[in-house]
């Protein structure tokens, strides 16, 4: 079993629900890069519990989010519902989007790039990507920095998240340059629980490679949101391409 269909779940949701609170932050440095605007179609590629789908769509983008995860795209449904948002929601794996030069922009959030045992697969969900995007769309993929996770020398954290305590265990494995992270989960009412989740974090020169056999063209690369210039002490990698 494919350690992504047990580590996204509700477990996953009480550790990371405090994501919802930079969203907004977020889309807007989204919306700045992918300069489109309303009613664009726009397809959130992993889209979890919709934290960007939602606010997109309360804009009037028009909005899919795909995500292989039942439960977190019922959330995202239950809230849309609440708010009154209209949000097309799709369950299908990442490498298998089964579109074609439909959407003005896919964006790929919060590092959902990377599950997969070889670079084939990963290049997969880009050709994908790429099949999915109207000539000249635009492709936002945001990852963690694999030079700041080396650098930065935080193996090991305590977090307090939704009444529970969290322990983050984090190893980088050098040959296989894949980031190893383990969430324990301590609780006296639901007791002690585990998440285990395992990402290839790629160089910007890899990655451009992969654009280059995929059909992508680099267009922007920055360091956050807010459109910091990239560099190696940069937290994130945030790619800006377009559809060659």
């Amino acid at each position: 079993m494919n350690w992504w269909s047990r580590y996204y779940d509700d477990n996953y949701l009480n550790i990371f629900s405090y994501t919802e609170q930079s969203a907004e932050t977020e889309v807007e440095g989204i919306v700045r890069m992918l300069n489109l605007t309303p009613p664009s179609r726009i397809l959130d590629l992993c889209c979890g519990f919709g934290r960007h789908s939602l606010i997109l769509a309360e804009r009037g983008y028009d909005v899919t989010g795909l995500d292989i995860s039942k439960a977190f795209l019922d959330y995202a449904s239950s809230k849309a519902d609440q708010r009154g948002i209209k949000l097309k929601l799709e369950q299908r794996d990442m490498r298998d989007i089964e579109h074609d030069n439909e959407f003005d922009a896919v964006i790929n959030i919060f590092t959902a790039f990377g599950f997969f045992d070889n670079e084939q697969e990963d290049l997969k969900v880009l050709e994908s990507v790429v099949q999915a995007l109207k000539p000249e769309g635009k492709f936002v993929i945001d990852t963690l920095n694999r030079d700041y996770v080396i650098h930065s020398g935080q193996y090991q954290t305590w977090k307090q998240r939704n009444g529970s305590t969290v322990l983050e265990e984090r190893f980088f494995d050098f040959f296989k340059s894949r980031l190893e992270i383990s969430h324990h989960l301590i609780d006296i009412e639901k007791g002690d629980r585990k998440l285990e989740s395992s990402f290839r974090l790629y160089t910007l020169t890899e990655m451009l490679d992969m654009f280059d056999k995929a059909g992508l063209m680099l267009t922007d690369v920055y360091g956050n949101f807010d459109g910091s210039l990239y560099s190696g002490q940069s937290p994130r990698m945030i790619l800006v391409a377009r559809r060659r």
